[in-house]
């Protein structure tokens, strides 16, 4: 069976939904503390669906909508709009502005935007759309993330579980990416530094899940290295479930690849039991027939019993 592969906008939008709160308090340190974390938090996935139509069918990119409370009051809450782009867009500016006028149109509230920028092209770090004519002008600016301007430095000396995943994923750029053992050396020391901040078991399962799928090793040998040492390490403590859309993305993957790859001898053995079931369903079918017509009952009335056709009565009251 051909390795599974989670692709990066599965990992992008279960770490966001999982670790929001610290996505707030690591792109937003300053504003956190108006925002009512203990509220929890409402994704308007759906809804951003039908905002803009044409995210539904593209999953080259990570667009998400997200209803936050503030402490202005009982129903006071804001809009959060995120995406991650992870390649170049001439038309990105354009389309965050789209959004932003369409959420607003349709819900009023105050709206804020944050790019994360996860692309290698130096070059492409859009901060604003701005359109003019005849006089009208329009500016419309939003906060960016520029990942590929960033260094380590940038994830040390925080204990915020998000910081790990944009470190994974700057390890993920072309120009980052080590070979497989600086990759083992990278993701080892990741491992450790989990158990060291003492996060929950729970915390624990979604950051491997992506420092494992996010950036894969290139040799088979190396994975099963990592993931023996991470027993070791870990202890076994951490839960080995894994996140709602890589699960999904697992299930479709496995279901078609074993479709297309039963094996000879599996088919073989299905065959095998069918083929005995069948034999003894044909042998208790008998049984019954003979003991009803031992009890002088026709064949056209034993098939009515039975729920099966006159012409089978009377086959298996033959042989």
């Amino acid at each position: 069976m051909s390795r599974i592969i989670i692709s990066r906008d599965v990992l992008w939008k279960g770490a966001i939904e999982f670790f929001f709160a610290d996505f707030l308090r690591l792109f937003y340190p300053n504003e956190c503390k108006n925002f009512d974390l203990d509220r929890g938090f409402e994704f308007l996935d759906k809804e951003l669906t039908e905002l803009f139509p044409k995210s539904a069918s593209n999953q080259r990119y990570v667009d998400k909508l997200v209803k936050v409370f503030t402490h202005d009051g009982d129903e006071h809450w804001i809009l959060i709009h995120i995406e991650v782009q992870g390649y170049y867009d001439k038309f990105f500016a354009e389309r965050m502005f789209i959004y932003y006028y369409r959420i607003l149109d349709r819900y009023g509230k105050r709206v804020a935007a944050i790019a994360l920028l996860t692309d290698n092209n130096s070059w492409f770090h859009p901060t604003q759309y701005q359109t003019q004519y005849l006089g009208t002008e329009l500016i419309y600016k939003f906060r960016t993330y520029k990942l590929l301007e960033k260094t380590l430095a940038d994830f040390a000396n925080t204990n915020n579980p998000f910081a790990v995943i944009m470190e994974v994923a700057w390890y993920g750029l072309d120009k980052n990416r080590p070979d497989d053992e600086g990759l083992y050396s990278f993701k080892i020391r990741l491992v450790r530094r989990l158990k060291e901040l003492n996060y929950s078991s729970e915390q624990i399962r979604e950051l491997l899940n992506f420092i494992n799928y996010y950036v894969n090793f290139d040799k088979s040998e190396i994975k099963l290295k990592f993931e023996e040492q991470t027993d070791i390490i870990l202890r076994n403590e951490q839960s080995m479930g894994i996140h709602e859309r890589i699960l999904e993305s697992v299930t479709k993957q496995v279901t078609e690849q074993v479709t297309e790859q039963v094996t000879e001898q599996v088919t073989e053995q299905f065959v095998q039991k069918l083929e005995a079931a069948k034999k003894e369903s044909e042998q208790t079918k008998k049984l019954a027939i003979r003991v009803l017509q031992e009890a002088g009952i026709g064949q056209e009335e034993i098939a009515e019993r039975m729920n099966i056709n006159i012409e089978e009565v009377k086959r298996l009251a033959a042989e």
